[in-house]
C-alpha cells in the first residue's frame, strides 16, 4: 500500500499552525495515496506539558480536527496525532480521518514516565483495539512508546494466521534526538517488526520545541533495519509503498556534524517560534564561546549574532585578538566594553564596608559585572542572550550564578568540554574557522593572573568520563569503572556535583543532545542529606 509521511516542525500550542502544516502535506499527497499519517500530537505539538491540565485546551484541538475533516473531506484517509477526551478521561491519541469526518480514535498504551517525559501525568493509558481495516489493508496503529515497550500480541493477540497477518504496523512518533538515539531506536523497531511480521511506518516529527530537539528519520522500517527514510532534521514528505525491500542509499553524518545540527536547529528554532531574531554573547576569545558564535551564525544568520568584548586587566592580548579573529571570519559584528573601571569602582565600594574581599569574591565580580553589561545590552538592542557554559563546568559548579550563567538559552548545557574540542575541529576539517590559538591553549577563566582550569579541575580529558558517569548513568562512586581519577580525586569531584545544584536549579533551557541533560530530565532536590 501506499503511505505518505508528514515530517513535520510542530509549535506548541499553535493549533492552527500546525493544522495548516499538515494540510499542506495532506492535500498534496499523490492520488494513489492509501494513507497520510502525521507525528504524535501533531495537532498540539510535542511536549505540550501542563497546557493539558486544561480540558479546555484540549476540546478545542478536538473541535479543529472535527472541522479540519469536514473541510478536507476530498483528500486521502488521513491518522493525526492530536490529545483526545473519551468518557471524561484524557488519552494521547491518533485520529482516522475518512471522507470528512472522525472514523476512529485509537489510544496509546504506553507512556513514558522517565527522563523529559510525563505522559502518566496527563493521559489514560489506551486499552482500545488498534487495528484499522482500510482497503483491505489490515493496519496496526501505534504511537512512538508503543514501539519501544510493548509486544504486537498486546494489540493483535496471539493468533498470526494468514486472516490476521498485518499490512503494515503504523507509528506515529515524538522522539526527541540525543546521541546514539537512532541506533537503539532502529534495535528497537527491527524487534517489533520481527515480533509482528510486518513492516513499520515510522512517521517522527522534526524541529525544536525549548530544550527538546527532533531529529525526524521517518520511514519505512523492517526486521533488518530502514527500507527507505528521510534526512534528519528537515521539514518533508515521504511517499512510500510498503512493498519496499531495498534500503535506499542515505547520507549519514558524522557524529559531531549531526550534534552540529542539532544544536544549530535547537537554537533556530528557539529564536523563530519565539519571535526573536537576534542573539548577543560573550567572546571572550576561549572555545567555548567561539563554538556558540558558529552555531549562532548558522542558525540565524551572522549579521544577527553580536560578540561582546568584556576584556579586564586579567585578559590576555591574545584572548582579545582571537576573539576578533574568530568573529572576523564568522563574518558577526562585535563590541568592546571594558570592565576594568566597573570592576574597581564596584571592588572599592565594597571594601568601604567590607574591607578587603575574599579573591573568589573578585573573581566573581567580574563575571556577574559582565553578565549585567550583557544582558543590558540584550535589553537596549532587543537580542537574546546566548549562555556559553559547558556541561564539564556545570556538573561541578564551575561557573559563576548571575555571572557566566545569564542566557536565554544554554547551547552547550549538555557538550562535555572534551566533545567541545571534537565539535571544533570538525568544524575546521576543511579550513580554519576556529583560530589555532583558540583550540591549542589552555582553558582558563582569566579572572585572576595566569589562572588556568587545571589549577582548580582535573584536566577535561580526564574528568569528562567520571562526570558522563555520574551524571548520564546515574553511578554511584563505588561502581565507577572510570580509571582516569584517584579515589579521593573522585570523591572530590562528587562533592563538586552535589553541591552546585542549587546553581544548576537556575540555569537557562539547556538544548539537549544526551539521554541525561540537565534540566527537566533531571530532578535532584537542591535540599537533601548529601551521601
Amino acid at each position: 500500500m501506499n503511505l505518505r509521511l508528514l515530517q513535520i516542525n510542530p509549535i506548541v500550542g499553535d493549533v492552527v499552525g500546525n493544522l495548516a502544516l499538515i494540510k499542506n502535506g495532506w492535500t498534496e499527497a499523490p492520488s494513489n495515496t492509501d494513507l497520510v499519517i502525521s507525528p504524535e500530537l501533531a495537532v498540539c505539538g510535542y511536549p505540550p506539558l501542563d497546557l493539558l491540565n486544561e480540558d479546555s485546551f484540549i476540546y478545542s484541538c478536538m473541535r479543529a480536527v472535527e472541522i479540519f475533516a469536514k473541510e478536507n473531506r476530498h483528500a486521502p484517509p488521513l491518522i493525526i496525532g492530536c490529545p483526545w477526551i473519551l468518557n471524561n478521561a484524557r488519552y494521547n491519541a491518533a485520529i482516522f480521518i475518512e471522507d470528512g469526518a472522525i472514523g476512529h480514535v485509537f489510544t496509546k498504551r504506553a507512556l513514558p514516565n522517565y527522563d523529559v517525559f510525563d505522559e502518566k501525568r496527563y493521559f489514560v493509558e489506551g486499552n482500545q483495539n488498534n487495528v484499522l481495516t482500510l482497503n483491505g489493508h489490515r493496519l496496526l496503529i501505534t504511537i512512538c512508546e508503543d514501539l519501544w515497550v510493548c509486544s504486537p500480541k498486546q494489540f493483535i493477540g496471539k493468533s498470526a494466521n494468514s486472516e490476521t497477518s498485518l499490512s503494515a504496523v503504523i507509528n506515529l512518533s515524538a522522539s526527541p534526538y540525543a546521541k546514539n538515539q537512532q541506533a537503539e531506536r532502529e534495535k528497537a523497531i527491527a524487534n517489533f517488526a520481527k515480533e509482528a511480521k510486518s513492516v513499520i511506518a515510522y512517521c517522527n516529527q522534526t524541529g525544536a520545541n525549548t530544550e527538546l530537539i527532533f531529529d525526524g528519520k521517518s520511514g519505512l522500517y523492517g526486521e533488518n533495519g530502514p527500507l527507505s527514510h528521510t534526512p534528519g532534521f528537515v521539514s518533508c514528505s515521504l511517499d512510500i509503498n510498503t512493498a519496499a525491500l531495498d534500503c535506499n542509499d542515505q547520507v549519514k553524518n558524522s557524529g559531531e556534524e549531526e550534534v552540529l545540527q542539532a544544536l544549530t536547529i535547537g537554537v533556530r528554532d528557539y529564536f523563530q517560534k519565539l519571535g526573536f531574531t537576534r542573539a548577543i554573547l560573550g567572546l571572550s576569545g576561549g572555545l567555548d564561546s567561539a563554538l556558540v558564535a558558529y552555531i549562532a551564525c548558522r542558525a540565524i544568520g551572522a549579521e544577527n549574532v553580536l560578540g561582546v568584548l568584556l576584556p579586564s586587566e586579567f585578559s590576555s592580548d591574545h584572548s582579545v585578538d582571537d576573539a576578533l579573529t574568530l568573529a572576523q571570519r564568522l563574518g558577526m559584528p562585535t563590541k568592546t566594553l571594558p570592565i576594568q573601571a566597573c570592576f574597581t569602582q564596584t571592588r572599592e565600594s565594597l571594601q568601604e564596608s567590607q574591607g578587603r574581599l575574599q579573591p573568589v569574591t573578585e573573581e566573581n565580580l567580574q563575571a556577574r559585572l559582565r553578565g549585567l553589561l550583557l544582558m543590558a545590552l540584550a535589553n537596549d538592542e532587543g537580542r537574546v542572550l546566548l549562555n556559553t557554559s559547558n556541561k564539564s563546568e556545570a556538573a561541578v559548579g564551575y561557573t559563576t550564578i548571575y555571572g557566566d550563567m545569564c542566557g536565554g538559552l544554554s547551547v552547550l548545557g549538555d557538550v562535555w568540554k572534551s566533545e567541545a574540542y571534537k565539535l571544533a575541529q570538525h568544524i575546521n576539517r576543511e579550513k580554519e574557522v576556529i583560530p589555532y590559538n583558540i583550540l591549542s591553549k589552555p582553558p582558563s577563566a582569566e579572572l585572576r593572573p595566569n589562572q588556568s582550569d587545571v589549577d582548580e579541575l582535573p584536566d577535561y580529558s580526564v574528568l569528562d568520563p567520571f562526570l558522563e558517569e555520574i551524571v548520564e548513568w546515574s553511578r554511584p562512586i563505588k561502581l565507577s569503572t572510570s580509571t582516569t581519577l584517584s579515589k579521593e580525586e573522585k570523591e572530590r569531584v562528587y562533592e563538586l556535583i552535589e553541591r552546585a545544584e542549587w546553581k544548576r536549579f537556575q540555569t537557562p533551557p539547556v538544548l539537549r543532545i544526551s539521554h541525561k541533560a540537565f534540566g527537566s530530565g533531571r530532578r535532584i532536590p537542591i535540599v537533601k542529606q548529601r551521601s
